[in-house]
């Protein structure tokens, strides 16, 4: 059974065939989802999409690149909708110097409204960072340092990118990681080097669907389906079994979420 704890199903690449590809994901046997709603305009429509499938729950966020739109009414708005069956983790948000429009002050100033609303909502964070490991570590630090997670997570690292030394010190920080389509690509040793220097315990699968697909589907749209992929790719890096794999990430998924097998909230 495999969780794929990252996904964009309501882009507009899944309008024509959005109800196929979620009723294929048994045959992957991808068990779980979690849809990431990283614009307040989008928030809605998660929650929509996970009301009629408990098996799919949802994220709220604000995206650095939309950092701009930053508003305390945010937070509150957060706050509300955290009581929701449906709604699990805050993200994602994040640090973005390599796309995002917003400035770095911009951005920070985003992030730590969001990590302090996470925190009063009780929701674990998704966090996303490209080329900022050097200010985001020291951001969780400060903020997470003497804090204990509400659960085993305070949150996840989506599509860690970073060094050894980065993984080690988000999951010191009590962060999984999420690891997705890129693991599997020729030219990516130096992430199955970091990865396997945080262990096991702390990964996450993802598909951060409909983009980053894996090294077989490059250059075509992703979707959940690919998780296996993901796993058999991870299987080889850890010297262990895909089935394996598949048994503790999902674990650690619904560790972080913290959701049980039926996507009810136990924490």
């Amino acid at each position: 059974m495999f969780f794929d704890t990252h996904t964009h199903l309501n882009d507009a690449k899944f309008d024509l065939d959005r109800g196929e590809i979620l009723a294929a994901l048994e045959a992957a046997n991808v068990r779980q989802v979690v849809e990431i709603a990283d614009a307040p305009a989008d928030w809605e429509k998660a929650i929509a999409l996970s009301r009629a499938r408990p098996w799919v729950r949802c994220s709220l966020g604000l995206h650095p690149y939309h950092a701009d739109d930053w508003q305390p009414e945010l937070a509150k708005e957060l706050l509300r909708k955290s009581s929701l069956p449906e709604v699990v983790a805050c993200g994602e948000i994040g640090l973005d110097y390599a796309k995002a429009p917003a400035t770095p002050a911009a951005q920070k100033r985003a992030l730590d409204g969001m990590l302090h609303a996470a925190w009063e909502a009780n929701l674990p964070v998704v966090i996303h960072c490209r080329e900022a490991y050097m200010d985001l570590i020291p951001i969780l630090k400060a903020f997470y340092e003497g804090k204990s997670p509400r659960g085993r997570f305070h949150g996840v690292v989506h599509c860690f990118s970073g060094t050894g030394e980065d993984a080690k010190a988000c999951a010191g920080f009590g962060f999984a990681l999420g690891v997705d389509g890129p693991i599997t690509y020729p030219k990516t040793d130096a992430l199955r080097i970091a990865i396997k220097s945080a262990g096991l315990d702390v990964v996450v699968m993802e598909t951060d669907s409909p983009y980053l697909p894996p090294q077989s589907s490059r250059g075509k749209r992703n979707d959940p389906r690919a998780i296996p992929e993901i796993a058999e790719q991870l299987a080889w890096v850890f010297e262990t079994s895909p089935h394996e794999v598949g048994r503790l990430t999902t674990r650690n998924a619904r560790d972080l979420y913290r959701i049980d097998e039926q996507g009810r909230k136990s924490v």
